[in-house]
Formats: structure tokens, C-alpha cells, sequence
């Protein structure tokens, strides 16, 4: 194996070599892609070539692209997880790297310390680069770190296991000296009530004492799903005041579960490369429960466009309420096509091609865009009454209209605080920002700073500008 690995690193190092009399590094390995469009080794160099230029976005994408790749070499995996949560890190997304670092930690590759790195940056931050913990529809337990003394698994929730949802919840905390979490909140919902069922597991666990934090992933999958359609997320945006609406009925088609022949036959492109399609669909439940408005917001092809809003075309909600009344709540929703099957290292590998981070300003730090209308979250009783305060963190996408789009939970705080934030923070409005002239649409992120006994402030700030690319250990040359 080490001799494959160092045939391939000496081919690359020839090539470049051979190649920059005439073209650059860059160039050479996007002529590469020309060649292998999925080639996970050549994202991943022009990967390294954008991080060290200070392109961070463009970075992240490739590195994301080389996860979605061949992945050959192999090491190209736990080095394009090592790389991108360098950049959530650069980019002040701590939450980010911390699980881009666990999933690095749990391939078990070190090629050139990367495991070894993975760790070391873990226990700097104070998080345990333990393995991950499954739980699935039995309750059953698949792995657990070796941290672990004893182990309580929580269950689907009754809407989340009719939806199928599949996904991770990350839970953060305060280990005890009895070896017990405390103060535990949401990193990374998944939401339909699995977030508070991990939490209420993770409460149950008992470790080994010598870490003050802890950072447990806990998977959620369903080993017997017979569609080859799975959802991975979800977002409900209820008007203030009114309640979310709830999964009645989920369609998801048996057995290939497309419909057309060119999706038939991207399909069988994407099955023999071992990858899946995704799909983002943003749309309303109405005061009937049925799915209207449907809208693609971002998929791997548009070929899957037509297919994944057949699948939710049919489902049916028990609609939201407001006053005892129906009221129409906007959704979204992230599709994925792929096996029955799907891993967990799969699901976050999609999330983050899904809902990409935002991008740092070129060249600096701009002011955010101008706050016109801001209507502060309640303050949730029950939050108050259990003396729980923290902040949370969400990145939003102002739109051309000023409204936000795309508001994301980068840190929570528990679930319904996390909930009174988006909900308020979708009613913001912005002045719309004008970039050399055009009107833009900016990612901005809002910290919410929750203090007892009944202390809301919402400061906005620009995404933050990149720690300038210092001495770096690179991947395998």
C-alpha cells in the first residue's frame, strides 16, 4: 500500500514538473479535470493552490468536490476533510471544523500524520475525537468510543421515523468529574425531535473523566429503507406566533424511484461511481397540508430537479397553526439519491455541498449590509425557567429583496432557542447591498446573545476575513 502511495505522489510530482515549463500548477490540474471531471486528487491540489492564494471559498468547494470524486488516491479523503476544516477554522467556524477534524480522525488513514494531526487539532480545542455513536430505529448502538463506560441509545421520534430522516445531531458539553455530561446543547440539529432525543441519550452516557468538553456526533440512519430517496434536512420558518407543521404522510418511490431516461441514466453513472445525486427544495405547506410553490434551490444536476419534486409532490402535512387557525409555513428540504444505504460520512459530505459556507469579502472584511427591520426572538420561557443562556450563532444570505434566505444554525444552543432565532430572524428585512453597481446577495452572520433574566441582543457581523495562510503541513505531495 505505502509503495502504491508513493508511485501515485512521484507520478504527480513528475507531472508537475514536467508541466511548468509550460503551464502553471493550477492550469495543469484543471487540464487534468478536463480529462477526469471526477478526479478527487486534482480538486484536491488546485484545492491547496486556492487555500494558500487566500481563496477560501473557492478552496472549500474543491475540497468538497474531491469528497464527491474518485477518492484515489485514498488518502485524498482524510486529507480534503484535514484541508476544509481548515477552512471553517480560517473562516471562524469552529463548530465546522471540529466535525470536518472528526470525520479526518475516524478514517483511520494516517498517511503523512493525518490522523495524527486530526487529533492534535481536537484535543486543542477541547473536543474528543472519539468515534462516532448509530443509532437507528431499534435503539441499537453500532460503535462506541473507547472513552465510553456505558452507553444509553435514544430512539427515532415517531414524525422523524414517518418522514425517514436521516442525519447527525452534534451535542456539545461540560464532561463532569463523575463522568457524566452537563450543560449540553445543540452543535448541529437535524430536527422532527431528534435533537432533544439525542440529547437525552448523551445525558445518559457515562465516559472516562480527564476532558472538561466533549463533542458526541450521534447518527441517525435506517438500515432497512427500501427507497433509494433519503432526507437529510429539514427547515421550517413558521410566522411568529404559529406553530410548524408536521409530517402526516412522506412518498418515496420503491425501488429505483426515478422517472425519466436521462435521470435513469445518470443514475446508473452515479451507482457505478459509488456517489449520489442531491437536491435542495425549498417550498409552503398550505392551510390544507399540501406541499405548493415548490422551488429548486440547488441540486448536483438538473436532471434530479423534475424527480425530487415528484417524490415531495405527494407528500401531506398536518398544517401549522396560528390563533387555533391554519397558516401557510415556508420549508425546505434537502433531498438525497443515492443507495439504500446511506453513511453518515456520506450525509455530512452532502450538507456541506448543499449549504456551502459563506463566502469570506475578497480582500477584507466589508461592513454588513444595514439592518432596516429587526425584531428581537422571545426569550422561551422554558429556557428562562431552566436558567439556560449562551449565544447562538446563524449565517443568513440576504436577498436581492433584503430578505433573508438560507438562515443556518451554526451554533445552538438548544432547540428552542435555536428555533425563536430563526423564526424572528426571518421576519429581518436588509437594505439591499450593491456590489460595482448590481444589486448583491451577501452572506451576513448574527449572533444572538441570550441573558438571564430576560436579555435578547442581536449583533450582525460580515463573514470574517481569513487568517492569512501561514506555514502549513501540506497532504501527501
Amino acid at each position: 500500500m505505502k509503495l502504491a502511495i508513493a508511485i501515485a505522489m512521484l507520478g504527480v510530482s513528475m507531472a508537475v514538473a514536467l508541466s511548468q515549463s509550460a503551464t502553471s500548477p493550477l492550469e495543469q490540474y484543471r487540464k487534468d479535470l478536463e480529462a477526469h471531471r471526477n478526479s478527487s486528487l486534482a480538486h484536491l491540489r488546485i484545492g491547496e493552490i486556492l487555500s494558500q492564494q487566500g481563496n477560501y471559498q473557492g478552496a472549500a468547494n474543491e475540497f468538497r468536490e474531491a469528497l464527491s470524486g474518485d477518492l484515489q488516491p485514498r488518502w485524498t479523503e482524510v486529507w480534503a476533510h484535514i484541508y476544509l476544516g481548515r477552512v471553517y477554522d480560517a473562516t471562524g467556524q469552529r463548530d465546522r471544523a471540529v466535525r470536518e477534524h472528526q470525520l479526518a480522525y475516524w478514517t483511520g488513514d494516517n498517511t503523512q500524520d493525518a490522523v495524527t494531526e486530526a487529533a492534535e487539532y481536537l484535543r486543542s480545542v477541547g473536543a474528543t475525537p472519539a468515534a462516532p455513536v448509530t443509532l437507528i430505529r431499534t435503539g441499537l448502538v453500532r460503535t462506541a468510543p473507547a472513552e465510553m463506560l456505558a452507553v444509553t441509545a435514544g430512539e427515532y421520534s415517531d414524525e422523524a421515523r414517518l418522514a425517514e430522516l436521516e442525519g447527525t445531531v452534534v451535542v456539545t458539553g461540560i464532561l463532569g468529574e463523575d463522568g457524566r455530561a452537563k450543560d449540553l446543547s445543540v452543535a448541529q440539529t437535524l430536527g422532527l425531535g431528534l435533537d432533544e432525543n439525542a440529547i437525552q441519550a448523551v445525558q445518559q452516557w457515562r465516559l472516562k473523566p480527564g476532558t472538561k468538553t466533549i463533542s458526541a456526533s450521534v447518527d441517525f440512519s435506517l438500515p432497512s429503507k427500501q427507497s433509494r430517496w433519503h432526507l437529510i434536512g429539514v427547515d421550517f420558518r413558521p410566522p411568529e406566533g404559529a406553530s410548524r407543521p408536521t409530517v402526516l404522510t412522506a412518498n418515496y418511490p420503491a425501488g429505483a424511484g426515478v422517472f425519466n431516461g436521462a435521470a435513469i441514466e445518470e443514475g446508473r453513472i452515479l451507482g457505478g461511481m459509488g456517489r449520489q445525486a442531491f437536491i435542495t427544495l425549498s417550498f409552503d405547506v398550505n392551510e390544507g397540508g399540501l406541499p405548493v410553490n415548490i422551488q429548486v434551490v440547488r441540486s448536483s444536476d438538473p436532471v434530479w430537479d423534475e424527480q425530487a419534486t415528484a417524490v415531495l409532490r405527494y407528500w401531506r402535512f398536518t398544517p401549522g397553526t396560528k390563533d387555533g387557525k391554519p397558516v401557510s409555513v415556508p420549508c425546505t428540504f434537502d433531498f438525497v439519491w443515492g443507495p439504500r444505504n446511506l453513511a453518515s460520512k456520506d450525509v455530512a459530505r452532502l450538507l456541506s455541498a448543499l449549504h456551502p459556507p459563506p463566502a469570506p469579502a475578497p480582500g477584507g472584511t466589508v461592513a454588513p449590509p444595514e439592518v432596516i427591520d429587526s425584531p428581537v426572538p422571545p426569550y422561551p420561557e422554558q429556557a428562562r425557567n431552566a436558567g439556560l443562556e449562551g449565544t447562538v450563532q446563524v449565517s443568513l444570505r440576504v436577498g436581492e429583496d433584503g430578505a433573508p434566505r438560507d438562515i443556518r444554525v451554526l451554533r445552538g444552543l438548544e432547540p428552542a432557542i435555536d428555533e425563536s432565532v430563526k423564526a424572528a430572524l426571518g421576519r429581518w428585512r436588509f437594505r439591499p447591498t450593491l456590489l460595482n453597481g448590481q444589486v448583491a446577495s451577501p452572506f451576513v452572520i448574527v449572533e444572538v446573545r441570550f441573558q438571564l433574566p430576560n436579555s435578547v441582543v442581536a449583533t450582525v457581523h460580515a463573514p470574517p476575513r481569513p487568517a492569512r495562510a501561514g506555514a502549513v503541513r501540506l497532504a501527501p505531495q
